[in-house]
């Protein structure tokens, strides 16, 4: 477990979450009302941002939250993201369109 300090104090498993400056991304919704810093994520994602986390910004974080929300709009299915691959061309900032992703970045 891990202490985080915002204007509360929480304890998250290790494997719970990340951080991105002052701000944290986790899977616990219960947590929603408590802070304006905390966003939500899913166990997949965490996985993957973690060993990223000492490199992400906002920046990244809300172009990688607009792209698969674009992306997910893109397939008439529920698709599977590689969030890994979406990230490291985040954070190398390559300029791909949303058809570039669709195919090099679906699972399924």
């Amino acid at each position: 477990m891990t202490t985080i300090d915002l204007k509360v104090t929480l304890q998250l498993n290790e494997e719970d979450y990340f951080k991105v400056g002052d701000h944290i991304f986790t899977k616990n919704e219960k947590l929603k009302s408590v802070e304006e810093r905390l966003h939500f994520c899913g166990s997949s994602a965490i996985k993957a941002f973690k060993e990223y986390e000492s490199l992400l910004t906002m920046e990244i974080m809300d172009n990688w939250s607009k792209l698969i929300k674009a992306l997910n709009q893109t397939t008439s299915c529920c698709a599977v993201w590689d969030n890994r691959k979406i990230i490291q061309e985040l954070i190398e900032k390559k300029e791909h369109p949303v058809s570039w992703y669709v195919e090099n970045c679906r699972i399924c």
